[in-house]
């Protein structure tokens, strides 16, 4: 699994190398499974200058107000938060 995080999300971007993640930065522009970004900061719709997705599709994780364990959940299920 290649993930791409927003450049200025340092922290994350040591936290999951660390866990053993393929882990890349917005401005590599390397085609990635999963895209990490903070709308608050990037915006949604200046994010698909970022995108570049595999023929799988990609899962768009946006990190405002997610702790580490929320983001790795929503990583390793493809979704946000169980349904139930």
């Amino acid at each position: 699994m290649i993930i791409s995080v927003q450049d200025n999300l340092k922290e994350i971007i040591l936290n999951l190398e660390s866990l053993g993640y393929n882990v890349h930065k917005f401005s590599e522009g390397i085609p990635s499974d999963v895209y990490i970004y903070k709308d608050e900061e990037l915006g949604l719709s200046n994010l698909t200058n970022h995108v570049r997705t595999p023929n799988s599709g990609a899962l768009l994780i946006n990190v405002d107000n997610k702790s580490m364990k929320e983001i790795l959940y929503a990583i390793n299920n493809r979704t946000y938060s169980p349904l139930f």
